[in-house]
């Protein structure tokens, strides 16, 4: 049987192709992306470690990926469910504002914000994020969560 040149490469190609996608720095199925669209709601970890008096407790959200807007810069707003209430508590911008992905090698990047003093606020249960446009209608962007703890 008489193999054709592009035969070899063709299967290194699907094998490093599979290698990429188990790699042990990919995204993690658990991770949520937010749009300007569509906002997620992500269980906060950790939540059990803290007293509901601990003062010092903060939510620390964890991005693996960034897709900028096409239309002018996005924030990213941090919310918390505090009993039947939504209360917005943080917002953070990516710095540069350049796609990044785990994937291809950068560092997460994490956001820290105090809880605030309210009781019902103590121990959250769900962080919610979206993606608000400053300028434009923030076609195009998303951000990628990994991870929302109470540290």
């Amino acid at each position: 049987m008489r193999y054709h040149r592009w035969l070899p490469i063709a299967i290194f190609a699907v094998a490093l192709s599979v290698l990429r996608i188990v790699s042990p720095v990919q995204a993690n199925e658990s991770d949520v992306r937010a749009t300007v669209s569509k906002p997620v709601t992500i269980a906060i970890s950790g939540r059990a470690a803290h007293a509901s008096a601990d003062a010092s407790a903060r939510l620390v959200v964890t991005v693996t990926g960034y897709e900028p807007s096409t239309a002018g810069p996005v924030t990213t707003v941090v919310s918390l469910r505090c009993g039947s209430d939504v209360r917005e508590i943080g917002r953070f911008g990516i710095f540069p504002n350049k796609a990044f992905s785990v994937s291809d090698g950068t560092k997460p990047q994490r956001f820290g914000f105090p809880l605030p003093d309210d009781p019902s606020c103590r121990q959250p249960e769900t962080a919610i994020i979206r993606l608000e446009p400053q300028t434009g209608g923030g076609a195009g962007a998303s951000i990628t969560i990994s991870d929302a703890s109470i540290e």
